[in-house]
């Protein structure tokens, strides 16, 4: 599952910098719907003044996560349940599904019927 992370902060003067790690909108690429709500967030951001930077590297949290997963940075430093941590707030884990996880369709549709 893909993330998308959006940092407001504050600076001097009054001003905001909204910090993504969001890829830049482009015209005809598709996004998920979790991806159209961020930009619409984006959007309003730049409509109002906002710096907005599309860069992984200038979200603090993100730019941690990934220099805890980069071995040239922190990776080294840190044990495996720390990086493994790091993974899953970035949306990198792998998620083992199973046949019996989430909604059985066919038992709603039974419900449903005789109702």
């Amino acid at each position: 599952m893909a993330t998308t992370t959006i940092t407001l902060i504050d600076c001097d003067g009054g001003h905001v910098s909204v910090r993504t790690d969001a890829t830049p909108p482009m015209v005809g690429k598709g996004v998920t719907p979790a991806q159209a709500l961020a930009m619409e967030l984006l959007g309003t951001s730049f409509k109002r003044g906002a710096e907005v930077l599309y860069s992984a590297q200038d979200v603090p949290a993100i730019a941690l996560a990934l220099d805890l997963l980069d071995f040239e940075a922190l990776a080294h430093a840190v044990p495996l349940e720390v990086r493994e941590r790091a993974r899953r707030a970035l949306g990198l884990d792998k998620i083992d599904r199973t046949p019996t996880d989430g909604v059985d369709i066919d038992r709603i549709h039974r419900v449903r019927a005789t109702s």
